[in-house]
């Protein structure tokens, strides 16, 4: 019988509890890498779901308030007037600014195992994360995707066009496909806007992407992705095993 713990397991190994990737990425880079919460602008991108925001708090208790991507899915639609913010935005020390970025998409895992499934307060019954993702999810099953953009559902119109190019023609994908196909994009996203407004002459930064997983009792989970620092033009992964 499938359970919460044997799916993670299956679906996504090496994932940890949310509050411990947090605090080991952190502290690696304050000890070891030269970032510090009064030399550092943190950014977060998550989904808008309210479940969501597990990470923007934990980021913020570490490092003080930080700059604002989100958007449905955790697709970064800021772009480059968003980076270009936040680029006018960081502390300077020793001539250099630093970034630290945390961005994910999400995906439920219910306590038989049950993906895409979560629980909200005050809501009886099952609901379901990403939202997005699974309406995207019904329109490709369904066979009538609708890829016009629509003036009253910009992100959801943007989210299908931008992840429509991750999946492969002819194959219909899974919640666990398309959620990965969701970090795939905002990695790919996040580094072309770094390369569009950063520069490692004068700029270091940290990559900490992954998939937040709503588990028993919503009990925040990650799965980490790409993760890296850029320090003085030197890219140094950071890992979790």
């Amino acid at each position: 019988m499938a359970s919460f713990e044997s799916v993670v397991a299956e679906q996504f190994p090496g994932a940890l509890r949310e509050p411990e990737f947090v605090e080991r990425s952190s502290r690696l880079l304050m000890e070891e890498r030269g970032f510090l919460p009064t030399n550092t602008l943190a950014c977060v991108g998550v989904c808008r779901d309210e479940l969501s925001r597990t990470l923007p708090y934990a980021v913020q208790a570490v490092w003080g308030s930080p700059f604002t991507f989100s958007a449905l899915a955790g697709l970064l639609f800021a772009g480059r007037t968003g980076f270009g913010a936040a680029r006018s935005h960081a502390p300077i020390e020793d001539g250099r600014e630093r970034y630290v970025f945390f961005v994910a998409t999400h995906i439920g895992i219910g306590s038989d195992g049950e993906l895409g499934a979560c629980d909200r307060i005050g809501r009886p019954g099952r609901s379901h994360a990403c939202g997005a993702l699974c309406a995207f999810l019904g329109e490709l099953e369904s066979g009538r995707l609708d890829l016009r953009t629509d003036p009253v559902d910009i992100e959801q119109s943007l989210l299908k066009q931008r992840l429509l190019r991750e999946l492969s023609f002819g194959r219909l994908p899974s919640l666990v496909d398309l959620t990965r196909a969701a970090h795939g994009a905002i990695v790919d996203d996040l580094e072309t806007l770094i390369g569009q407004t950063l520069d490692p002459t004068e700029d270091d930064w940290a990559v900490l992407t992954g998939i937040q997983i709503h588990g028993v009792r919503n009990e925040p989970w990650f799965w980490p992705g790409t993760c890296y620092s850029m320090v003085e033009n030197q890219r140094q992964n950071i890992r979790f095993d």
